[in-house]
């Protein structure tokens, strides 16, 4: 579990503070505010009484989160393998790795500042980060992570967590988020299935894999960086239950809640990164989302947090095309859901009609580029923030109408190729993937998934050798399934007056490593009976920094038009123009019907009309 550098961390409750481990030298040190000031060190000082409070946990004591020696006064020998939240550290020297609290300057207590995304994370004192050739702190993890790679460490949190919760640990530590089964899957950019990602390919126990599929020089040094980078969005024991947004004080622990879910105050991490800042259709949004202050998801607003719908089962989540999330609708909506369920519209996707405007990534690119200050092939250039008027709907493997944004995306300079895909949902075929055994992970351990487990999706477009550099780009398009973001529904005129969808993406565009201003831009998708296609595309012309080069970070600027649409793939919606104006007709006559009445039973069924006409009808003859 989590807390603060050289905090202690005693779980008691009883009339006695710290009564059963008084001679403990953690207690004897923390609890002494002169002490303490006396070394400089006041931002350790912990009221015992306070932390017993909100530990709430019986019988722990200090160590047995935070390991170390309780029983010698020496600091040194006292602090040996202890464990502390560590700081990430960004500059010419650091090159985004563990630094400690105390050499960062960063020691102030791990109370939240506000309520925002970046609440936890601390600026660190200028002057030290300076000696150590830091320009900035960019986050923060708790002691349950590994300070090397920043994975999850199954080893700490048995050593730790494990004391007291030994099969949550257990459960965890094999679970497909604990061991991330599906990313790590991702070995090949040029493998059909699952396919070339948003994410990237696996970085950890992939390099020999990776710099074989790389035409230009491709380090060790720049693939640790960018397994250290996506490292950083997976979660540890802590990442879940510390909460010490949860009151005043630095010890609190308890459920996952949206907070938590959404990295806890530490930035763009956890659900914040696929949700929010690549999705666009968060659950959170606010501050979260790219462009900021897009409309919250209407349950966040009425309170509903995400394990409502995701319910755990021995550390599994519901998640993606989950039966069981989908099921949670019913909880609130049950009346609604059984006329769905009995309507014309049986097979389509609750977020289908009610997500509307998403925002986030409007093209996503893999080139040369920088990750945590070092210079690779492999640089995640997304910045392409903007908005999307209207997802597409789709048929997902089920045969269920989805709402999904499809955008452009390539992986420049590899050396193998990918032929045309249509549309695949990403399924994985059962495989044997390498853990990390310096961690406490197994040597190996199996991954799956079907195609009806997960509703995302994608369309391998091709190979290209026609950049500037002449090395091959693969070229998809990336399909994310809409799924938050809940609100008022679109209009039924966006699917059933025209078999043709169009989407409006506008996006603006700004990394200083890579131009030296903001760029923008826009286009429109149009999906039908041809295929998908990405017109009226217009952009402002970049101006590239340093080194970098538009092929890098835009290569949609160098390429002919057209280069991302697809052909021969049936995107059009169903449509009969004399059956829809009928049904509209047959609605509004309905509707017109309710018109004076304003009490809760009018309400409910003009929403139940909405949703199924005919059972609307046969309630209002009950009545």
């Amino acid at each position: 579990m989590k807390a603060v550098a050289i905090v202690v961390l005693s779980l008691v409750v009883s009339g006695t503070v710290w009564g059963f481990e008084a001679d403990s030298q953690c207690v004897v040190c923390h609890s002494d505010r002169n002490l303490l000031k006396s070394l400089g060190a006041e931002a350790m000082f912990l009221d015992p009484a306070q932390v017993d409070r909100e530990v709430n946990m019986p019988g722990v004591t200090c160590i047995d989160c935070h390991l170390g020696d309780e029983s010698v006064k020496d600091k040194e020998a006292a602090h040996k393998d202890m464990l502390r939240p560590f700081v990430v550290g960004v500059g010419p020297k650091i090159k985004g790795e563990a630094l400690s609290r105390q050499a960062a300057g960063a020691v102030k207590p791990l109370v939240p500042r506000s309520s925002d995304m970046e609440a936890l994370t601390p600026e660190g004192d200028p002057n030290k980060l300076a000696t150590l050739g830091v320009k900035a702190v960019t986050g923060i993890h708790w002691q349950d992570r590994d300070p090397k790679t920043f994975a999850f460490s199954p080893d700490i949190a048995r050593k730790t967590c494990g004391k007291c919760h030994a099969q949550e640990v257990k459960d965890y530590a094999g679970s497909e988020m604990g061991l991330l089964k599906h990313q790590r899957s991702f070995r090949t950019w040029s493998e059909r299935l699952p396919g070339p990602q948003n994410c990237g390919m696996w970085f950890g126990q992939n390099y020999d894999n990776l710099k074989g599929q790389t035409a230009v020089p491709y380090s060790l040094a720049q693939n640790d960086a960018s397994n250290r980078s996506c490292n950083m969005c997976h979660p540890g024991c802590n990442d879940c239950h510390y909460k010490p947004h949860a009151g005043s004080g630095s010890h609190s622990f308890g459920l996952p809640d949206t907070t938590s879910c959404y990295g806890g105050g530490r930035g763009t991490i956890c659900h914040a990164g696929p949700m929010d800042r690549r999705r666009g259709a968060g659950y959170f949004r606010g501050d979260y989302s790219f462009p900021p202050n897009l409309p919250q998801e209407a349950h966040f607003k009425a309170g509903i947090t995400c394990i409502d719908c995701h319910k755990p089962q021995q550390h599994q989540f519901g998640h993606l095309g989950s039966p069981r999330a989908r099921a949670a609708c019913a909880n609130c909506h049950a009346e609604i859901v059984k006329a769905v369920q009995s309507s014309a519209h049986a097979t389509v996707d609750c977020a289908a009609c009610h997500v509307t405007v998403v925002g986030a990534y409007q093209y996503t690119f893999w080139g040369p580029g920088v990750t945590f200050g070092v210079e690779t092939p492999y640089g995640k250039h997304k910045e392409y923030y903007g908005t999307r008027d209207l997802p597409t709907i789709v048929k997902n493997a089920d045969g269920r109408w989805i709402g999904v944004k499809p955008y452009p995306m390539a992986v420049m300079n590899q050396t193998a190729e990918l032929a045309p895909t249509g549309l695949l949902f990403r399924e994985i075929p059962k495989r044997r993937i390498p853990g990390n055994t310096s961690i406490g992970e197994p040597a190996f351990f199996e991954a799956v998934r079907g195609a009806r487990d997960v509703n995302d999706a994608y369309i391998g477009v091709g190979t290209r050798s026609d950049l500037p550099s002449g090395n091959k780009a693969i070229l998809w398009v990336q399909m994310d399934k809409m799924s938050h973001a809940l609100g008022k529904p679109r209009s039924c005129a966006t699917c059933h007056d025209s078999p043709t969808q169009v989407g409006r993406s506008e996006w603006s565009y700004f990394e200083k490593s890579d131009v030296k201003k903001p760029f923008k831009g826009s286009y429109k998708v149009l999906a039908d009976k041809d295929g998908l296609r990405f017109i009226e595309q217009v952009w402002d012309k970049p101006d590239p920094a340093g080194n970098r080069k538009a092929e890098d970070f835009a290569p949609f600027t160098l390429l002919p038009a057209g280069a991302w649409d697809v052909k021969g793939i049936d995107f059009s919606l169903p449509y009969d123009k004399k059956k829809t104006d009928a049904a509209r007709r047959e609605l509004d006559l309905f509707l017109a019907q309710l018109a004076n009445r304003k009490d809760a039973e009018g309400a409910r069924l003009r929403a139940v009309a909405y949703h199924n006409l005919e059972l609307a009808k046969s309630m209002l003859q009950q009545r």
